[in-house]
């Protein structure tokens, strides 16, 4: 039989940035309550009691990375994996208590009304798109409020201009997307101007990446002081964003819709990349 191996979290996170979202598996097996705590993005949700009952629903094929708080119950479920035949199970050495990485948080259901009654790639594309400019706004909001303190000044306000950027280069990213469906088939592209008016409408005031509102976010983490905050702020939103778009993903059944979903996940957890390594070159000065 084989036996599960036990990972550091520094490897665990290289595997999961560097290994494309569907060509491997992350597991949660504590509790939900746990899970509702915090859990990390894109991380599929079974309980260690359930898991020998519910193991068909994972592919034994793909590497399958698990985790809990401590590493202890991974790595029991990562061994209960291993001896039903899954190619290769993980368990990461410390659990989530080691991760220093943005977790997401919520129940499994959490923000996906922001993508409700969008059945089609273009309709995601347009949900997207629109809370991609409210985070934009959003930013360009802080770094206003962050420029008049005498707490926070400019540094903290050229970082969130920097990122209500990102936010831009990713807008223009979707609506490229949008016309190239738009086009498929002999449909005549529309307007950019239009397909942005229904973005903007197609999303409710101030929901932000990840579906939950400005006033949630800050009110988990407070109005942000310090370029830390102002960092730990916009990880947890991209954090919430790969979530939700992983999340519908997985109980999407129209293969052009999860391959959108999972498009979206894939520059999410870029973003995500993106911000990590900007604080870890932060901390080496």
């Amino acid at each position: 039989m084989s036996i599960a191996r036990q990972i550091p979290v520094p490897k665990a996170r290289a595997l999961l940035d560097s290994t494309r979202l569907g060509a491997r598996t992350l597991l949660d097996v504590r509790q939900d309550f746990e899970y509702e705590e915090g859990h990390l993005p894109g991380a599929t949700l079974i309980p260690l009691p359930q898991l020998a009952g519910r193991a068909g629903e994972l592919d034994p094929l793909l590497p399958t990375v698990v985790y809990c708080r401590s590493g202890r119950r991974s790595l029991a479920g990562a061994n209960l994996l291993a001896g039903l035949g899954f190619k290769e199970a993980m368990s990461i050495e410390g659990g989530i208590l080691a991760w220093d990485r943005a977790q997401a948080v919520g129940p499994l259901d959490l923000g996906l009304a922001a993508l409700l009654g969008a059945s089609t790639p273009r309709e995601i594309l347009e949900r997207a798109w629109g809370m991609e400019q409210v985070l934009e706004e959003y930013y360009t909001t802080l770094a206003g409020r962050a420029a008049v303190s005498e707490a926070t000044g400019a540094e903290v306000a050229e970082l969130f201009l920097r990122l209500a950027g990102y936010e831009v280069r990713h807008r223009r990213m979707i609506a490229e997307l949008w016309k190239r469906l738009a086009g498929q088939g002999g449909a005549k592209a529309e307007d950019v101007q239009a397909f942005e008016l229904r973005a903007r409408a197609s999303v409710a005031p101030g929901t932000l990446e990840g579906g939950l509102s400005a006033a949630d976010y800050l009110g988990q983490l407070g109005d942000p002081g310090s370029m830390a905050e102002a960092l730990d702020l916009s990880m947890a939103v991209e954090a919430q964003a790969l979530d939700l778009y992983l999340r519908r993903a997985r109980d999407e059944t129209d293969a052009d819709l999860k391959r959108t979903l999972v498009l979206l996940a894939e520059e999410e957890k870029a973003h995500l990349k993106i911000l990590g390594n900007f604080v870890d070159n932060r901390r080496s000065f």
